[in-house]
């Protein structure tokens, strides 16, 4: 199962994680708001209940009605990953880079092979990678590296500022870097230097 959080929404799993770990218990109502830093309980509730409508945790009635615990069954380590969601990558055309971070996604760890470490997500504007089966609106998993292989799927920076999502060659003869879109109606990207993000480990789309 895939969960997307927003970062207010991970400070208050991490919060619940943490708390029930070091202390064996769930937290309060009050000991979250106080960790918030919100002034009412409602505000508490209300994120609770997003984070209960998306799976991230569940809370549990006595007979009277009260909720007294919660536990959060997908928060493992050990299966889960959380990662940043940190903007837009093009598959097309290249588009300014953008590095905030929108949300944080969650999914099992097993979804990525090797190191899951240094992992981030783009979501995909464009069709040049379309024989690829990504499309507008996919995300796109990458992890750090700055050295791909040859004909790895990439996110460069080209003209300083500019990112985009393309398979990687290299022109030895005349020490070019081609930046190689997977849709016949685009032509390759063809420029001496490149700053390489990541390679593509990973896709994640919601139907």
């Amino acid at each position: 199962m895939v969960s997307t959080l927003y970062p207010r929404q991970k400070q208050i799993v991490d919060f619940l994680s943490n708390f029930i770990k070091e202390n064996g218990t769930a937290p309060t109502l009050t000991d979250i708001k106080n960790h918030l830093h919100v002034k009412t309980l409602s505000t508490v509730h209300e994120h609770l209940a997003k984070l209960e409508a998306k799976g991230i945790i569940s809370r549990v009635k006595e007979d009277s009605g009260i909720y007294f615990s919660l536990n959060i069954p997908e928060i493992n380590p050990g299966i889960l990953l959380s990662i940043p969601l940190v903007g837009v990558i093009a598959a097309g055309k290249p588009i300014l880079a953008i590095e905030n971070i929108c949300e944080f996604i969650q999914f099992p760890k097993n979804m990525i092979n090797g190191d899951t470490d240094n992992i981030f997500a783009l979501r995909v504007k464009g069709d040049s990678m379309i024989d690829e089966h990504i499309k507008t609106g996919d995300i796109v998993l990458i992890r750090k590296c700055d050295s791909p292989n040859i004909g790895d799927m990439v996110v460069a920076l080209v003209n300083n500022d500019e990112a985009t999502l393309k398979r990687y060659f290299i022109d030895k003869k005349n020490h070019n870097i081609i930046l190689r879109p997977s849709n016949e109606e685009y032509k390759d990207i063809i420029v001496k230097k490149a700053k390489i993000q990541g390679v593509v480990v990973g896709l994640i789309r919601k139907y």
